[in-house]
């Protein structure tokens, strides 16, 4: 495909007189003005990678805006770009240039790639980004159009470029870092250039994040396994991004053992039209070439991979790279035991791909490169009916078929390889939506194509087959009907050829289905037949009901959705939370030099003897340095990381081998006394190689060894990752593999770091009194860097301690308040100021869930699958833990085993506020065991992780046993709000039994779920408030304000005070007249009030009940257990009298039918034990009543001790100790 300058065929669309003077407008503006000008409605979609559109189309059977027909499908494009570019965020300048057929002084152009029409009549012009000559990687912009006008624009462009096309670094130098790179990761690999450009890497727009366009040299690496594109900025040497090359999973022609392009007729085992070969392995690959070959041209008219029957030519391998599968740009390539259909297809389809949307091999575009593949893959085998030892139940998913399986035709071996589930892709590891926890972050897996092609393999697989295998026939909250296979390749296979550019990533697919669906309503559809390349007609057709549910199954997948990974800073450059009042202890900001510190420097390792050569000095100690980045001014100290070709950078061979570490000691420094908390701080800028150099804090406690802080004593800007594992495990030839650091740049594709403050707690490493040393220690591989690691501000100070308010209810609250009605009061600590916060809230009165494990196992139920695992028990052998956990042992040679540990109860997540689970643990396993949080949202059917961790390590999990504290771990449960879920911690044994490991296990306390919505109810200077409430529970907490010198400082918040509102609950008594009214209270709930005195009657067994109503209240009669009996009404109040009642027994008193304003006609009750001479109201009479009343005698009755006048005289004296004394031994029930 040849690329076209810029230029116009006929007359060219004139410049109106506009010319340079074009303004530039939004892209906002720019739609706002074709929607005015139109009167209709577009559909647009803004770019998360540009802030243009990517997407802007007309509602069906309308258009942008109208095109001269007799103009061709270019001019038209052009013109349409000149006018409205601004949509896709061209300024003024790049669109005067179109219109004048050049390209402009400062700015982009764009030419055409390609111009092709459909079968449906639609024209489409694609074109490519360049500035100044050099192409813009991956920018691409299609215009689409019908005889009536323009339908449709979308695509990447990748605007406000402007930069220098003067590289600072050269060709060659270029060439020598993308090698080294590619070596460093595996050493023995034969890399060599192929070929370098130089253009412009718009990073971001594959990321998925902003855009911000360098100029880099896009490095073509090939090595013994492996060929990369390598992009290295030009300006300063660094990685930019590695793509692969190989496409892997995973007129005919077969080679073995491999394929010559300059003699095509050496090692050919079989062509066109040849007998079956003696090897069914060669036969496999051409006839599952064949296969696909039919299937794209019969469904689709597209003849081979060109589209114009360009040969198929398959090699099977054996050779160094093996085990294998992949498209080189030339030919597909297999190593033994790779024949199967679907991975033959799934080769195919990656030339298909890069023929038609070219779809790059990195982040979501990447992804979506897999997953057509898979796509395509697998509906030739789902179509031939072709199958090998996987099984051939087609039309079930697993486990009762292999429907949807990828590579299950395999062999076991290669099968943990490739074996991918499009249906279920959770099942396997691989994320089913977006939100998955299975979704892979960061540039592993050139930014997990092979991982994240689960989501868009799962929404093809819903399209076909909608959700009737899944539980409940739903996928998160979705109800799918499937289309079928005919309608949904045909669909598909448009977005492939029509819409879809190089960096489509997972949004512009979705648009670009939903499209091409709308597109082909009620056209003619073509058979899918893997035996004949002939198309013959479909009697299926598209609908809009058909758009409809792919819609859904979009939604399904989140298709949309932005990924929730972390881009941005690598340190948050927001406020630390410093204490107000803090007073500082020892300070550095490195404006005096040195000051005492002492530097370290050594290598580690193979980089021992390299590591003292000539540029020691420079480059491996600390400087302190000027002129720092990010526009900072002053100094601060400085550990450069040096990139290959610069003094010092390496090139991780012999000679060039610099793997080791140096140190930056503070001098000693005292924690005064009364101190106990002290805390450090320090500003820092990181931009490292990531994953094998960068930055770690150490503390010396008096004169003892340096140790590493813990990452969970770090309260801000913690250690981002833990650096890379040594082999054979990893790649890291530093002195502290596995280890928690500050390694890597700013996320999501930005190169370099940014400053932020990091806050950790010293209180574990120094006590009052102490001598502490602070140590910063770099760590770094043999060869390659970015820029290093900046430090300043180094500060350890004290926080003062502020006392929280106590808080409670004053007297009128009755527990239940009745009307609503009830005052707050708290103690304001002494030294505090206000004004104070009264909160209150609804859900966070309690934990929805806490556990510590010292109940034992009495909340959870444990389980296993597999053979071998061991359950879950209560266990308190944790070093560096005093407590019970809840624990889970691995065991030696068992694999494809999990423990489950599930808590008994549903859990409803409250609908507003965040929901957090927090815990602790610690664990430490093989490398391919998991630890798990499960979350289900329909009582156990099925589960979703929201948590994983895995840590593995050789040789040193004894030691970190035995030295190591729980970690604390959480995660948001936010996004369940509302939904009844059920909660497991899950602990699974992979595949693997490496040698040398120690299993050690898994560890669990302090298990709590909690909302938090607090909402202020005021600010106020006073230290009481009065609150009046409806119905409900309410609980309360209130923080005061601290003024240290001139700063404001806040304490905590306070004990949590319940309240409950019941304005239907009426209050009720037991009342006896004796020297004064004298009321016992007869709770509403909780254990009934006891009555201890004795009663009137002939018997001395009769009481009365009175219930005190807010107003006055009719009812129709009463009872008193269970017996009917009178009344007498005074005012509000209503006394029931309950004759005969026997000693250390419990009756009900009630009101029937009660109307008191509050509500319906109701039944009121009240319990009331009688137990005569229990005058503490312990429920049982024994000495202590009689102690009580002894000391009482003589007393006058009062409000404080009218329950030991038992006999009920009106005075304290010795007939009541008798009495007392006589019912001693007996106790209500």
């Amino acid at each position: 495909m040849g690329l076209t300058v810029l230029s116009f065929a006929g007359a060219p669309p004139q410049p109106d007189n506009r010319g340079e003077q074009r303004a530039t407008l939004t892209p906002q503006q720019s739609l706002a003005q074709l929607q005015q000008s139109r009167g209709n409605a577009l559909s647009a979609q803004v770019s998360r990678k540009t802030g243009a559109y990517s997407f802007v189309k007309a509602a069906p059977g309308s258009v942008i805006v109208s095109a001269n027909k007799a103009a061709s499908p270019k001019t038209r494009a052009l013109t349409f770009l000149a006018d409205h570019g601004a949509l896709i965020g061209m300024n003024g300048a790049e669109q005067a240039a179109i219109s004048k057929g050049g390209a402009p002084a400062e700015g982009s152009e764009l030419r055409i790639v390609k111009t092709q029409t459909d079968a449906l009549g639609l024209s489409h012009v694609r074109f490519n980004q360049y500035y100044k000559g050099l192409s813009v990687f991956g920018a691409q912009v299609i215009v689409h159009m019908n005889d009536a006008g323009i339908t449709a624009v979308n695509g990447d462009f990748a605007p406000g470029v402007a930069l220098s096309t003067v590289p600072a670094v050269n060709k060659d130098g270029a060439g020598a870092i993308a090698v080294a790179i590619v070596r460093k990761g595996s050493p023995d690999a034969a890399a060599s250039v192929n070929k370098t450009e130089l253009a412009l890497y718009p990073q971001g727009i594959l990321e998925g994040n902003g855009a911000a366009s360098r100029l880099a040299y896009a490095v073509e690496v090939a090595g013994s396994e492996q060929s990369e594109q390598v992009w290295i900025d030009a300006q300063n040497g660094t990685l930019l991004v590695r793509i692969p090359l190989h496409k892997t999973a995973i007129n005919r022609t077969i080679y073995s053992p491999n394929y010559d392009p300059a003699n095509p007729d050496l090692f050919v085992q079989r062509r066109e039209g040849d007998p079956p070969h003696p090897v069914p392995f060669v036969n496999n690959l051409y006839d599952f070439a064949g296969h696909t070959y039919n299937l794209y041209a019969s469904g689709f008219g597209y003849a081979s991979y060109d589209g114009f029957d360009k040969k198929m030519i398959s090699v099977y391998l054996i050779n160094e790279k093996c085990p294998n599968a992949y498209w080189n740009g030339q030919s597909t390539n297999y190593c033994p035991a790779f024949d199967a259909d679907d991975i033959v297809s799934h080769e195919w389809s990656h030339a298909y791909t890069e023929y038609t949307h070219a779809l790059i091999y990195a982040f979501q575009s990447g992804a979506l490169n897999e997953s057509y593949s898979d796509i395509f893959g697998e509906a030739v085998d789902l179509l031939n009916g072709v199958d090998g030892i996987g099984g051939n139940n087609n039309a079930q998913v697993y486990p009762d078929g292999q429907r949807w399986l990828v590579g299950e035709d395999l062999g076991e071996e290669v099968q943990q390889l490739l074996l991918r589930d499009m249906y279920d892709p959770d099942r396997l590891g691989d994320p089913g939506k977006v939100s998955s926890v299975n979704y892979a972050c960061g540039t592993d897996d050139g930014g997990g194509v092979h991982t994240n092609s689960g989501v868009p393999n799962h929404g093809f697989a819903l399209v076909v087959d909608g959700t009737q295998f899944a539980p409940g026939n739903t996928y998160n909250g979705q109800t799918v009907t499937g289309i079928g296979m005919t309608k949904a390749a045909a669909i598909y296979f448009r977005a492939e050829s029509v819409y879809q550019v190089p960096t489509t990533g997972f949004a512009d697919h979705d648009t670009a289905l939903q499209t091409s669906c709308s597109d082909l309503t009620g056209a003619q559809l073509k058979n899918l037949s893997t035996t004949s390349p002939t198309g013959t007609n479909s009697s299926e057709v598209i609908t809009a009901g058909d758009c409809a549910e792919l819609a859904k199954a979009m939604l399904a997948v989140e298709m949309s959705t932005p990924p929730i990974c972390a881009t941005g800073p690598l340190l948050s450059p927001d406020p630390a939370p410093i204490c107000e009042g803090s007073a500082t202890i020892f300070l550095e900001d490195w404006e005096t030099g040195e000051d005492g510190w002492t530097k370290t420097s050594m290598g580690f390792g193979t980089g021992l003897i390299d590591w003292e050569d000539s540029s020691k000095a420079a480059t491996r100690f600390f400087h302190v340095v000027s002129g720092l980045p990010g526009g900072r001014t002053g100094s601060a100290a400085f550990a450069i990381d040096p990139k290959i070709g610069e003094p010092g950078g390496g090139t991780c061979t012999p000679g060039g081998d610099y793997s080791g570490s140096h140190t930056l000691d503070s001098p000693a420094i005292i924690i005064p006394p009364g101190v106990t908390a002290p805390q450090l701080s320090f500003d820092h800028y990181v931009a490292t190689e990531a994953g094998v150099d960068g930055g770690q804090v150490e503390i010396s406690r008096n004169g003892g060894p340096y140790t590493l802080l813990p990452k969970s004593q770090y309260v801000f800007n913690p250690p981002n990752v833990a650096f890379n594992e040594a082999a054979p495990v990893g790649n890291n030839t530093g002195p502290n593999p596995g280890e928690d650091a500050w390694t890597g740049t700013n996320l999501g594709g930005a190169i370099l770091g940014s400053w932020g403050t990091t806050v950790a707690n010293l209180a574990t490493v120094a006590q009052p009194g102490d001598s502490i040393k602070i140590r910063f220690t770099w760590s770094q591989d043999g060869c390659n860097g970015v820029e290093g690691w900046y430090i300043d501000n180094v500060r350890v100070f004290s926080c003062p301690v502020f006392e929280a308010p106590t808080l409670s209810t004053g007297v009128d609250y009755e527990n239940p308040d009745t009307d609503g009605s009830f005052t707050l009061n708290w103690v304001r600590p002494s030294g505090a100021v206000g004004p104070d916060l009264l909160q209150v809230s609804q859900t966070s009165c309690a934990p929805l869930l806490s556990d510590d494990a010292e109940a034992g196992l009495a909340k959870w139920t444990t389980s296993s699958s597999g053979t071998g695992a061991l359950q879950w028990k209560i266990d308190n052998s944790k070093p560096q833990h005093a407590s019970n956990t809840f624990n889970v042992q691995a065991v030696n040679g068992v694999t494809n085993a999990e423990s489950y540990l599930t808590y008994n109860d549903p859990i409803t997540i409250p609908a507003f506020g965040q929901t957090v689970l927090s815990w602790n643990d610690w664990d430490l396993n093989e490398g391919e065991d998991n630890v798990f949080v499960d979350v289900s949202e329909d009582n156990g059917a099925t589960w979703a992780p929201v948590y994983l961790h895995n840590r593995s390590e050789l040789g040193t999990g004894p030691v970190a046993f035995a030295t190591e504290s729980l970690f604390p771990r959480s995660v948001d449960l936010t996004i369940y709000s509302s939904k009844t879920i059920r909660l497991r911690f899950r602990f699974s044994l992979g595949p693997e039994d490496r040698a040398g490991s120690v299993p050690l296990g898994w560890y669990v306390d302090d298990i709590l779920l909690m909302n938090d919505n607090w909402s202020d109810v005021a600010s106020t200077a006073g230290t009481s408030l009065l609150q009046s409430k409806g119905s409900g529970s309410y609980c309360y907490r209130v923080r005061t304000a601290y003024l240290v010198g001139s700063e404001v400082a806040l304490s905590p918040f306070s004990n949590v005070v319940n309240v409950t509102v019941a304005p239907g609950i009426v209050p009720a008594v037991s009342r006896k007249v004796h020297a004064g009214t004298h009321d016992i209270p007869l709770p509403l709930t909780g254990p009934a009030g006891v009555e201890c005195r004795r009663g009137s009657g002939p018997s001395s067994r009769n009481h009365q009940v009175v219930f005190q109503f807010g107003q006055a209240a009719t009812f129709t009669g009463a009872t008193c257990g269970g017996v009917a009996t009178t009344t007498s009404v005074s005012g509000n109040e209503v006394t029931v009298n309950c004759n005969g009642i026997a000693n250390a027994k419990t009756v009900t008193a009630s009101l029937l039918n009660v109307i008191d304003g509050t509500g319906p006609a109701r039944t009121v009750s009240v319990l009331m034990s009688v137990l005569l001479g229990d005058t503490n109201a312990d429920r049982s009479v024994n000495s202590a009543d009689i102690d009580q009343t002894k000391s009482r005698s003589g007393q006058p009755v009062s409000a404080a001790n009218f329950r030991s006048d038992v006999n009920v005289d009106g005075s304290l004296n010795s007939a009541d100790v008798r009495l007392v004394k006589s019912k001693s031994g007996t106790a209500l029930p």
